[in-house]
């Protein structure tokens, strides 16, 4: 055990991943996250993956992420604010239903429609033609044949060396929601199957408790 005013040791190995795997869910099933909130508008997410996104974005000197699944809008406001910080960047939000209560910022833009419609693909293209840095954050319908075909379609704007995301891997990658039945990590294994261009990189997944466990996929 760690004394206050000591230091763990760098070669303390992590708890063992029976522990991990249960804390996780314990985690999930608490549903904490549904009284999650940034700046007063809730944010269904991870407090500790929201930080590894923050990190991400500035390391990678992100100017343009793209989220499906809108939701509440707290995540967005969330990357919106990281951006006005950094001095750049705009974060496209797209919902298939787009609720009136927003929030607002300059560095938001909201798309309402399916994230696999062609018009909706068609918007994300025409932005990220003039981005250096894109990352991708996919938490629109978690089931695995969207989220596999969401993955398909939004891995040609992640730019080399930054990062697609498959949000809510948890649901059967633990599992934290066996009931949901095939979802986002499923959706994960079969995209990367023979796929070469993504890499999984469980080296972020270093908080340990983590909504996102085998979903941060970053392009070579």
């Amino acid at each position: 055990m760690v004394q206050p005013g000591n230091k763990k040791s760098a070669s303390e190995p992590p708890p063992p991943a029976e522990v991990l795997r249960i804390a996780n869910i314990i985690y999930f099933r608490s549903q904490v996250f549904e009284h999650t909130e940034w700046m007063g508008h809730k944010a269904v997410k991870c407090p500790m993956d929201m930080w590894v996104y923050q990190e991400l974005m500035h390391k990678l000197e992100t100017d343009l992420l793209i989220e499906t699944g809108t939701l509440l809008g707290g995540s967005a406001l969330f990357f919106a604010q990281m951006f006005e910080l950094m001095g750049r960047g705009k974060v496209i939000s797209i919902d298939i239903e787009l609720r009136d209560d927003l929030p607002q910022h300059p560095r938001i833009e909201y798309i309402e429609g399916s994230s696999v419609a062609t018009e909706v693909l068609d918007q994300v293209a025409a932005a990220s033609e003039t981005a250096n840095s894109v990352m991708v954050l996919l938490d629109s319908d978690h089931k695995a044949p969207y989220k596999h075909e969401e993955m398909r379609l939004y891995a040609k704007f992640v730019t080399p060396g930054s990062y697609m995301i498959a949000e809510d891997t948890c649901f059967d990658a633990y599992p934290a929601f066996p009931e949901y039945g095939p979802g986002p990590a499923a959706a994960v294994q079969k995209f990367m199957a023979g796929n070469a261009d993504f890499e999984v990189d469980r080296s972020l997944e270093r908080h340990m408790i983590t909504f996102v466990p085998g979903g941060f996929l970053r392009r070579k």
